[in-house]
């Protein structure tokens, strides 16, 4: 009786020793499955390479996002990030607009130029002049009257006005000039008027080169004068057509078009 409980206790033993052994196995599996992970691998055999990793594919991803190859001819994509809710990523999507010289940007930079972020307007602004943009001349003529635009950022109307040379911002460039300015926002509409002017601002320029009271100014009236009267003589050489325009003319001149003007 006793050697058959002392058998039984011992069955029991080893039955729970064998349950052990599997327990104990499955923990050391589950163990080394994890310690081979590529993360652990990194770190155990290749000092630093886990760090070093990170930084390339971190340097990859930036470069996608920055590389001008990528970002030229990507117009739908940099559309969209002009309506993402990060200034940041709006001022990056301007910058690729501008950059991609695609005519097809111009519609979505004059859209950036309402953008509620200062530093992607003004951005906007900067490419419309750079692009002699014309389509632009009416919208940022109109920011020069809008109470909400800063002094800084009319001035960098102005200057886009100047480079673009649409002659329909005469007009309203005039009419701004007769509102209450500092001297430096009146001089900057004074360099604009000179490039964008006509026969009909010389009297006007005329009457301030006499009457206004900052001789630095009147001086300026009498150049930016002087400047258009020197354009319309028949001898000046014409105006370099727009990046729109020489986008065209370089399009048929590559389908044998040259001789048509």
């Amino acid at each position: 009786m006793g050697s058959q409980r002392t058998k039984e206790i011992g069955m029991v033993r080893t039955h729970i020793f064998k349950q052990q052994r599997v327990f104990l196995l499955s923990i050391l599996s589950c163990m080394a499955l994890s310690w081979l992970t590529p993360g652990h691998v990194d770190a155990q055999f290749l000092p630093g390479a886990g760090g070093i990793i990170d930084q390339d594919i971190s340097r990859s991803r930036v470069k996608a996002r920055t590389d001008p190859q990528r970002k030229g001819p990507d117009i739908l994509e940099w559309t969209r990030r002009l309506r993402d809710d990060r200034a940041e990523t709006r001022l990056e999507a301007v910058r690729s607009l501008g950059d991609s010289k695609d005519p097809q940007a111009i519609e979505y930079l004059l859209t950036a130029t309402a953008d509620a972020d200062i530093r992607v307007k003004v951005k906007a602004i900067e490419y419309l002049g750079t692009l002699r943009a014309t389509d632009a001349t009416p919208v940022l003529a109109q920011q020069l009257f809008l109470r909400d635009v800063g002094t800084g950022v009319k001035q960098k109307v102005l200057i886009a006005l100047g480079k673009i040379g649409d002659p329909r911002g005469a007009d309203p460039i005039m009419d701004f000039l007769k509102r209450d300015l500092d001297i430096s926002t009146k001089g900057t509409a004074l360099f604009a008027l000179r490039e964008v002017g006509n026969d009909r601002v010389l009297a006007y320029l005329d009457g301030l080169s006499r009457s206004d009271s900052s001789p630095p100014l009147r001086r300026l009236a009498t150049e930016a004068a002087v400047s258009i009267r020197q354009r319309l003589a028949p001898q000046f050489a014409p105006v370099v057509p727009t990046f729109i325009k020489q986008i065209e003319l370089r399009n048929k001149a590559q389908r044998g078009e040259q001789g048509e003007q």
